[in-house]
Parts: C-alpha cells; structure tokens; sequence
C-alpha cells in the first residue's frame, strides 16, 4: 500500500521534533516538513499531499496566507488542512481560520493524544 504523504510547515524545531515523534508512530505515512512559509508552500503545490499541518506563525508567509493560496487550486479543495497557533491573532481566531479554508486548528501547546486522533482519523 502507498503511504499517506503528511506536509508540515512551521519553524519552530521543537515543534517538528513532537510532530515527527506522533507521526512517526502511525503506520504508512510518510512526513515532509519546510520551516519557511513560502518555500513550503511551493513544496506542498510541487507534492501530493494527504494531509497539512500548518503553523499560523511563520517566516516570509504565514499559515493563513498558505492555506488561503492552496484552497484556489482545485487539488487542494478537500485535502484536510490543519493549522497550529500559539499567537495571539487580532479578531476571532476560529472565524480568521475557517474562512482561510482550514478544517483543524490546535492551540499550542497542543494535547498530543487528541492531535493523534485527529490525523489518524484523517487518514482513513
């Protein structure tokens, strides 16, 4: 069986390192991970990802602005996006988020057992 494809964008090394550490875990899936906002948006649109996870806060191009740009290619409509922020945002968060096309949004620091729920059942 193929394995499912997980891309990561955030810059925070701690972070990845708890990310890998989770996905790691769950069977046939395969992590590929950029810290800079547009580099990863370029690696996201030249891949094939089943899944995204995002950090709000990031270098160049935030996490909003990546997702917003993904969800205008027909190719990224109903791929699963999820964005993790630890930043205070001005406005409301989960409306700012919804309306970016995201379908996840965490809160660092994030409860692992929940965040692996949620992409093992994302990648079903």
């Amino acid at each position: 069986m193929k394995p499912k494809k997980v891309y990561i964008v955030d810059d925070d090394r701690l972070c990845l390192e708890l990310y890998l550490a989770v996905l790691n875990q769950i069977e046939n899936l395969e992590v590929v991970y950029e810290i800079v906002g547009d580099k990863g948006l370029e690696l996201i649109k030249s891949g094939n990802p089943d899944l995204c996870i995002l950090d709000y806060n990031i270098p160049v191009m935030n996490g909003v602005t990546i997702c917003k740009e993904l969800r205008k290619i027909e190719r990224f409509h109903k791929i699963p996006i999820i964005v993790v922020s630890s930043s205070p945002i001005k406005g409301n968060k989960e409306k700012i988020f919804k309306e970016a096309g995201f379908d996840i949004w965490f809160e660092k620091p994030i409860d692992i057992k929940v965040f692996r729920e949620k992409i093992e059942s994302l990648m079903l």
